[in-house]
């Protein structure tokens, strides 16, 4: 069944309505969430850089099934991408942020507990589906629950978040390859970091609220009507600007 399209001067409103507001405390908790997904999925995006190596020498890879492993996430995130990025249009922007992060922590686990290159390869392919999406599905969430003026500031804060996942990651490599904590070889933990900070992720996101844009534009105006309204209803009161005066001549 086709999915019903809102009036334009529905949308219009809404937009209207989201860029009036001021920057609130629920802007800033979400921009930290956005961040917090962002920062684990440019530590899943670099962690097969810094293990190439390792899991090289672990595995006793040849340089073609090196490749193959390293490989295999971006091929998935290239999918991950085209395949999501249409879904979310069509079926909604908080859903699909949800899926792809719950897609990269499930599949760290598994590439943590792999027993063989094959596994790991299928494990970094599957949970690159879920990596790849979510830098422009974050784009699209924030571009549209933030007010246009302060769009660009609170995006580069969400990515300022999300750039200290590439150090982090490498300076966990750096200490954790040379140990096998609880017996358990440093490698692995790295993928098991990665999954359990996609599962803190997880819980701040399912109280993202839904795009009041895509509702909007999609034609459920009721939906959308709710969530900026409580967003209105959330952000201080400010006072109107003074209205403009007659100047009057002294006598």
């Amino acid at each position: 069944m086709a999915q019903e399209t809102a009036p334009p001067e529905l949308s219009a409103d809404v937009t209207a309505r989201l860029d009036r507001l001021p920057v609130t405390r629920h802007h800033r908790s979400l921009v930290i969430t956005i961040g917090m997904g962002l920062f684990f999925d440019m530590y899943e995006i670099f962690m097969s850089g810094v293990l190439g190596p390792v899991l090289s020498d672990r595995f006793e890879l040849s340089a073609t099934a090196t490749s193959a492993v390293l490989a295999s996430a971006f091929i998935g995130m290239f999918l991950g991408v085209v395949t999501m990025g249409r879904l979310a249009d069509r079926y909604g922007r908080r859903r699909f942020l949800i899926a792809s992060v719950a897609l990269y922590t499930v599949f760290s686990a598994v590439g943590a507990l792999s027993l063989n290159a094959p596994m790991l390869i299928a494990a970094r392919f599957l949970a690159g589906l879920g990596i790849g999406p979510q830098l422009p599905l974050a784009d699209a969430y924030l571009s549209d629950l933030l007010p246009a003026r302060a769009r660009g500031r609170y995006t580069a804060l969400a990515y300022t978040i999300a750039f200290f996942g590439v150090p982090t990651v490498g300076l966990l490599a750096h200490w954790l390859v040379r140990l096998s904590p609880l017996g358990m070889a440093g490698w692995r933990w790295l993928f098991l970091i990665g999954a359990l900070g996609g599962v803190a992720a997880l819980l701040r996101y399912r109280r993202l609220v839904e795009s009041p844009r895509w509702l909007a534009s999609v034609g459920r105006t009721a939906e959308a009507e709710r969530i900026v309204t409580d967003l209105e209803a959330a952000a201080p009161t400010r006072a109107a600007p003074p209205a403009a005066t007659a100047r009057t001549d002294a006598p």
